[in-house]
């Protein structure tokens, strides 16, 4: 492709880009409903992978019953996802505040076990989990936090690759002279 091709096609995509992190910024349900739906899309993935897995190796693991069970959770939570985008959206933040108390609780944990072995990797490990589980609790208590921190990660993230993409299609050319 020409050069100038090349620019307009960064230019288009750069724009479209910032124009859709601007969408995310000022809608964030619709950021929502999108990362519900690829989420339901990895869970029902992981779900039928699992299940795959169980079925072919079940006598070699000592409790595969563990394995099944997460296996349709996973499944369950991924029909779930893809079927109500709303629904989804909805119980989204809820999910990732569970998540983020539970890691943070298992990062203390973690903390305390190599504080005890007297390594000095245990203040970060305690920092993030006590990050982690904060967050987790307010989460619970806001759970539109969780909605609105996350639709402003990837507006701003859009918004900065679009903007780079524009600054490459505009100035390309005297790049490559």
């Amino acid at each position: 492709m020409s050069d100038h091709i090349n620019r307009v096609l960064w230019c288009l995509v750069g724009l479209f880009l910032v124009v859709t992190g601007i969408y995310f910024l000022i809608h964030p349900s619709a950021t929502m409903v999108s990362i519900a739906w690829m989420f339901g899309l990895a869970m029902l993935v992981s779900g039928a992978v699992n299940c795959l897995i169980y079925l072919s190796n079940r006598r070699y693991y000592i409790d595969s019953t563990w394995l099944l069970a997460n296996s349709v959770i996973d499944l369950l939570i991924g029909v779930l996802f893809l079927c109500s985008d709303w629904i989804a959206a909805a119980f989204l933040p809820i999910l990732f505040g569970v998540w983020a108390v539970v890691s943070g609780v298992i990062k203390l944990v973690n903390a305390a076990m190599i504080r005890r072995m007297q390594m000095p990797t245990w203040g970060g490990l305690l920092v993030v989990g006590l990050v982690l589980l904060v967050f987790g609790v307010a989460v619970f208590f806001r759970p539109v936090l969780a909605a609105v921190a996350v639709s402003a990660i990837v507006a701003i993230v859009l918004i900065t690759q679009g903007l780079l993409a524009i600054v490459r299609g505009l100035f390309a050319s005297s790049i490559h002279h």
